[in-house]
C-alpha cells in the first residue's frame, strides 16, 4: 500500500549576503546595473540637494529601483554618500599616486597631475559641488577610510613637490598652500560653472564659458610659476 504522507522538505540554511559589488555574469550584470542606477542617482542629488536634503526615497525613485536595494548595495544613505565620496578620490588618488612614481620630470608631472584632476573632474560633474558643501560642513560624514583617501592625494603632490625641490627645478614652499592653489582654482571654477548654467546669465562676466583645455594650461602654467626655483620676484 503507497503512503499518502508527503516529504517534508528540509529548510535552506541561511546564508549572509556578500559584501561589495556582486560577481560579473548572470544575475550580477543586472546587480551590477542597479547598483550603478542607484550611484548616478546619488551622485546627482547629493550634488544639488546635499546630503540632508536628500531621502532614500527619493534616491529610489530617481533610479527606478526599489528603496531596499539601496540598503542591499551599500548598507544605507550614509554608505551610499561614502560610495559617491570615494570614487572621486580614489580615482585621484590612484592617479596621482602613478604620477609621483613616474620617471617624468618634476615639472611633467605638476602638469599631468592638473590635466588628470581636470579629467577626473569632468568625468565626475557632481563631485565638486558636493565636496565643497561637505568641506564647507565641517566633512562630518568622512570617515577614516574617506579621509585615507583624501591623504593619499595629498601625499602623492608632496611627493611630486620633493622630487621638484630635489632636482632643483623647484623652491621649497608649503606643500598644503601649493596643493590648495591648485585645488582652489579648480573646484570653484566648477562651481562657477554650474552657477552660469542657469537661464539669463549668459551676459554676465563671471559666468563666460571658459573652454576646459585653456584652464588646464592655465592652472600648469601658474603652478609652475609659482614653484619655480628661479622664478623673476
Amino acid at each position: 500500500m503507497r503512503s499518502s504522507a508527503r516529504s517534508v522538505a528540509r529548510p535552506r540554511p541561511a546564508t549572509a549576503k556578500r559584501p561589495g559589488p556582486p560577481p560579473a555574469g548572470g544575475r550580477g550584470d543586472a546587480a551590477t546595473a542597479t547598483r550603478d542606477l542607484i550611484f548616478a542617482a546619488a551622485a546627482a542629488h547629493f550634488s544639488t540637494h546635499g546630503f540632508d536634503g536628500v531621502s532614500v526615497d527619493a534616491i529610489a525613485l530617481a533610479a527606478g529601483v526599489n528603496k531596499a536595494m539601496i540598503y542591499y548595495h551599500f548598507e544605507g544613505k550614509l554608505g551610499l554618500y561614502r560610495a559617491v565620496v570615494r570614487d572621486m578620490l580614489g580615482a585621484v588618488g590612484g592617479a596621482a599616486t602613478a604620477i609621483a612614481a613616474s620617471a617624468d620630470a618634476p615639472e611633467k608631472k605638476i602638469e599631468r597631475f592638473i590635466q588628470t584632476l581636470a579629467s577626473l573632474r569632468e568625468a565626475r560633474p557632481w563631485f565638486p559641488p558636493l565636496m565643497m558643501r561637505e568641506m564647507a560642513a565641517g566633512a562630518p560624514r568622512l570617515d577614516g577610510d574617506t579621509l585615507a583617501l583624501m591623504k593619499s592625494i595629498f601625499a602623492a603632490f608632496g611627493a611630486i613637490l620633493h622630487s621638484g625641490v630635489a632636482a632643483k627645478v623647484f623652491r621649497p614652499v608649503h606643500p598644503l598652500l601649493a596643493y590648495m592653489s591648485i585645488m582652489g582654482p579648480m573646484l570653484m571654477n566648477a562651481v562657477r560653472e554650474r552657477a552660469a548654467a542657469r537661464a539669463g546669465r549668459a551676459d554676465l562676466p563671471m559666468f563666460v564659458p571658459v573652454d576646459r583645455r585653456e584652464l588646464v594650461a592655465h592652472m600648469q602654467e601658474t603652478a609652475l610659476r609659482m614653484l619655480a626655483k628661479d622664478r623673476p620676484r
